[in-house]
């Protein structure tokens, strides 16, 4: 009898965790997507800097998958992170629209624009992760520059929306302004590193079609553009954390 009830008891918890998981199933996977991707950037940086392939101060984060085992931590982290994003897109999105027809015209076409926009974003992303630096420069650059600039429109759109909507955040706000702002330097300090090569190589792209690796001469301005990237990466993070709330009781 004893056994019999605790079996219930069991299958009732079973279904209460179950029904739980489901209802908050878009909570909780970007709260995966977001631990993932921090996780794999720290270990990727571990594993390629104590084996002594890249400098430890400090790493573009794209110069560390260049050798096994950090490709495979990274390809395959940041492409599940990145996937897990790609799905969070839509469900905001769905979130979103009641909320965007309510402010009118310009937010419920700002709102089919941003799922769009974020969805290429995140394809984007995984071609990024998929595709290292040193042998696919040029769809690297490209495809890392979409994923970068896409963000940061969405986020800034949808701040706006939320805003207007009576969802205002600080957290979010403030992680926003920090990853444009260390977008623009990223950029500034990137074009002032390869104007500083030209004396040298004669090549405004030879960073490009070079990768800085441990033997590398790091200019001062090649360490500030992997400060301001690392930076810029994280401060995303901190604005999709924001998005949890948001995102309770609510399925994928």
């Amino acid at each position: 009898m004893f056994h019999a009830h605790l079996s219930e008891f069991q299958l009732l918890d079973w279904l209460l965790r179950k029904r739980y998981l489901m209802k908050n199933s878009a909570k909780l996977l970007l709260e995966f997507s977001i631990i993932l991707g921090i996780l794999t950037l720290i270990a990727t940086y571990i594993v390629s800097t104590t084996s002594g392939r890249v400098a430890p101060f400090i790493p573009i984060i794209s110069e560390m998958p260049f050798a096994e085992p950090e490709e495979s931590i990274f390809s395959t982290g940041l492409g599940i992170s990145l996937f897990g994003t790609l799905l969070i897109v839509q469900v905001i999105y769905r979130l979103f629209k009641p909320l965007a027809e309510k402010l009118g015209d310009f937010y419920i076409k700002g709102n089919e624009a941003i799922r769009i926009i974020s969805t290429v974003g995140s394809v984007c992303g995984i071609i990024t992760v998929s595709f290292n630096w040193k042998e696919f420069p040029v769809l690297h650059g490209i495809t890392a520059f979409t994923l970068f600039t896409t963000y940061l429109i969405s986020a800034t759109f949808s701040y706006d929306l939320m805003k207007k909507s009576g969802l205002d955040n600080k957290i979010r706000k403030y992680s926003i302004m920090a990853g444009w702002f260390f977008y623009v330097m990223m950029a500034i300090f990137s074009v002032l590193d390869n104007i500083e090569m030209l004396d040298e190589k004669d090549d405004f792209f030879h960073r490009m079609d070079n990768p800085p690796d441990i033997n590398t001469e790091r200019s001062v301005y090649l360490n500030l553009t992997a400060l301001c990237e690392w930076s810029m990466v994280f401060s995303f993070y901190i604005s999709l954390s924001t998005y949890r709330d948001f995102l309770k009781n609510t399925k994928i």
